[in-house]
């Protein structure tokens, strides 16, 4: 059977080509964290696999993604564009967000990773929308850029 190519593109819904699904009623199906991180593998560009096949790295979104199944569950690690010194309001706008208790933040080598962890059982379906919220949730994780030096009044500036 010729494996499903499925994109997540920038809206919210992935996009599916028209090959037949990889599994039958795939989007109500129960995914063990195995097979949701092969599911994981089909939406990536370059997806790399490690030696025993528990762990995967790839590209979604241009962002570089880090998979990972254990018994528990699956997690998934997403690079986000935040400056180191500014860690700790990185910090506080994910604790303000009810959607991202699953969520945290970690450094590795001088990177940012917005890491989430998947119930241990979960649809297709489930997993496109949990995915779809944690890229959101990458994005929104992005510092509000300021302007340097912000103009002064016009009036009496050469006074």
């Amino acid at each position: 059977m010729p494996a499903r190519r499925s994109h997540i593109n920038s809206g919210m819904h992935p996009i599916h080509s028209g090959a037949p699904p990889l599994y039958p009623n795939d989007m109500n199906r129960k995914l063990n964290p195995r097979q949701a991180l092969q599911q994981l593998a089909m939406y990536l560009n370059q997806a790399d696999w490690s030696q025993g096949q528990q762990s995967l790295t790839g590209t979604l979104q241009d962002r570089r993604l880090k998979g990972r199944y254990f018994a528990s569950g699956m997690c998934v690690a997403i690079t986000i564009a935040w400056p180191l010194a500014q860690a700790s309001q990185a910090c506080l706008l994910l604790a303000a967000s009810p959607e991202t208790l699953d969520d945290a933040l970690y450094v590795e080598q001088e990177q940012f990773w917005l890491l989430r962890r998947y119930p241990p059982a979960l649809t297709e379906a489930e997993l496109d929308l949990l995915l779809q919220q944690q890229l959101a949730m990458a994005g929104l994780l992005t510092p509000a850029v300021r302007d340097t030096h912000p103009e002064s009044p016009f009036i009496g500036r050469y006074a």
